[in-house]
């Protein structure tokens, strides 16, 4: 190969080379571009999941903050309620409880209107005097508080004010007075025993708690008639099985009259001995639907008999008139009762039957009611009583009216009215019960009450 060829190939090769060199580095820019651009790419992606992780750590210290204040603050209740085991609200009644300790206030408000239509007033009378057969006004029927709980676990307390404008079956008078104040002893779920005034065991309506339960937003006439009121002694109810209960107690008086006595062991009104009973068997249904008289529509079906006896001995100087002074002497009453309830879940039927001594004759003296009650909406019910009574001039007494249910038993509005059947006085055979049911003269015609109920 000539020199010149040499040459020419050389520089050729050279350039060659020089072009690939060229193309390559060109080549090799690119690439470390799109590196670079990659790097740039992954620092940025870096850098948000960095600030992203410094966002979630700070959430996660700002909930670490918000758990530990609650924790804190739990402790610091879970150490409260070590120490005092504190707790209030409403349950059936506003409560209060601390340890073994704790109270439920509870309370009923009845507030009427009566009109009474009586006959008979001259308007020859003496001058100054009410020839008016027609009396209205509105009164505070009822203002009662209670208060229940128990104490040390098995002991439980109840005890109850009332300010009553009228007397009835449990308060003798009208005013403020003591209604309840017993303590009870529970020995497991089928025995107790109660030391205190308390209701005395013989009608049906003995068992329900206040007036506030009952169906008529007041107690039956024949309550009024026959019940055993209420009593200062000591007292059993015995549960055998799940449907037979037995209660009985000895009692300083029963069967009193309003102006009796029965906290004072050594009243001329008081007697040597004063028993009362009642037993009732659950044919049916669950015995918490019978602490109300009314049956609520879908409260299912329950029925119950039952049957109560009262006897008293009196005192020896309860035969002295003059030494004793009182209209309660010379009087040995013995009283038997029998009664069946039945509630559908919408409507009831209530039957009862007495007879006894009459309290003030010490004459035989029967008696019967037929009672019940049939909700024609969830809110509206409507119900009657008939009652009858030997010993009255006015023999046969007739109860009818409606119930506007706003709350439950709670809240209503009760509109009755009150017939006696039969002409004549009303008559004062076993208790007065004259103003108490509305019939505010012996001489009546018919009343009309409308009564609004709060209770809780």
């Amino acid at each position: 190969m000539s020199l010149t060829k040499f040459v020419g190939l050389l520089a050729g090769s050279t350039l060659t080379l020089t072009s690939v060199s060229f193309g390559a580095t060109e080549a090799n820019n690119d690439t470390a571009a799109q590196i670079n651009e990659l790097k740039a790419e992954i620092a940025a992606l870096k850098a948000q999941q960095g600030g992203e992780q410094w966002l979630t750590e700070q959430r996660a210290e700002s909930i670490r903050g918000v758990v530990q204040d609650v924790l804190a603050d739990s402790s610091t209740r879970s150490s409260f309620q070590a120490a005092t085991n504190g707790a209030a609200g409403y349950n059936g009644g506003f409560f209060i409880a601390s340890g073994d300790w704790n109270l439920k206030i509870n309370a009923l408000e009845q507030v009427r209107f009566v009109w009474n239509n009586g006959y008979g007033k001259s308007p020859a009378a003496a001058p100054g005097a009410n020839t008016d057969n027609n009396q209205w006004g509105f009164e505070n029927r009822r203002t009662q508080v209670f208060f229940s709980g128990s104490a040390f676990k098995d002991w439980k307390y109840v005890v109850g004010f009332g300010l009553d404008s009228q007397s009835d079956p449990y308060v003798s008078d009208g005013g403020v007075q003591l209604y309840y104040a017993y303590v009870q002893k529970n020995f497991g779920d089928k025995f107790n025993v109660k030391v205190g005034q308390q209701n005395v065991m013989f009608l049906a309506e003995s068992e329900l708690f206040n007036a506030g339960n009952t169906q008529m937003g007041d107690y039956s006439i024949f309550d009024y008639m026959f019940s055993a009121g209420q009593g200062v002694g000591v007292s059993a109810e015995a549960m055998f099985g799940d449907n037979f209960k037995v209660s009985g107690g000895w009692f300083n008086i029963v069967q009193h009259g309003a102006g009796a006595d029965i906290n004072q062991w050594n009243s001329y009104d008081n007697q040597s001995i004063a028993l009362a009973g009642r037993a009732d068997f659950l044919f049916a249904g669950k015995w918490s639907s019978f602490e109300n008289e009314s049956s609520m529509k879908d409260s299912g079906f329950s029925a119950v008999a039952g049957v109560g006896v009262t006897w008293q001995n009196g005192r020896a100087i309860n035969d002295n008139a003059a030494a004793s002074g009182s209209s309660f002497y010379g009087t040995n009453p013995f009283g038997i009762t029998a009664d069946v309830r039945m509630n559908f879940g919408g409507a009831n039927l209530i039957g009862q039957f007495v007879w006894m001594d009459a309290w003030t004759t010490d004459q035989a003296n029967c008696g019967f009611n037929v009672q019940g009650g049939y909700f024609f909406t969830n809110d509206l019910e409507g119900f009657a009583a008939v009652a009858y009574n030997s010993t009255s001039d006015s023999h046969w007494f007739i109860q009818t009216g409606a119930n506007w249910y706003f709350a439950g038993n709670n809240m209503k509005m009760t509109v009755m009215g009150i017939i006696p059947c039969g002409g004549g006085t009303i008559g004062d055979s076993l208790r007065g019960y004259e103003g108490g049911i509305g019939l505010s003269d012996t001489n009546n015609n018919f009343s009309l009450v409308a009564q609004l109920q709060l209770m809780f």
